[in-house]
């Protein structure tokens, strides 16, 4: 096959950056999975009426990289797409999500009781439902 019939035939195939798998696809299921089992973590410390420790803060700041890695990827994939949904949500929301555990680490660190571990652990829970969120909105409208 010659190299100009090689080019013209690839602009046929489907472009694979607009799949909603891409962001609904393993990575969001990793965060997802992390979150909530940080969750579960901060809820058991919570219960034994522990303070946050630093084991906590650093699952935090874990969840953090996975979550930017997240909207680096998500705001790359956005800028590929020429598809048409709430670029301006998509956004909001993925900023949202980076902004859930610098927020309640910096509340947990003011309040070193139970109800810091307990901040922690909300901020874990939420997280899914945020990831959640900006699957939707990269979906688009249903309707």
């Amino acid at each position: 096959m010659t190299r100009r019939r090689k080019e013209s035939y690839f602009w046929r195939l489907p472009r694979r950056h607009d799949k909603i798998s891409d962001v609904t696809g393993t990575y969001a299921t990793v965060i997802t999975t992390v979150a909530l089992l940080f969750a579960g973590w901060a809820l058991i410390c919570a219960a034994t009426n522990r303070r946050p420790t630093l084991l906590l803060f650093a699952a935090a700041v874990l969840l953090e990289a996975l979550l930017l890695g997240f909207a680096v990827g998500g705001v790359v994939q956005m800028a590929e797409s020429a598809r048409h949904f709430a670029r301006a949500e998509f956004v909001g929301y993925l900023l949202g999500c980076l902004a859930i555990p610098p927020l309640a680490f910096y509340w947990a660190r003011g309040e070193r009781s139970r109800s810091g571990t307990l901040v922690i652990a909300l901020a874990f829970l939420i997280t899914p439902v945020m990831v959640l969120r900006v699957q939707q909105v990269w979906a688009g409208s249903v309707g």
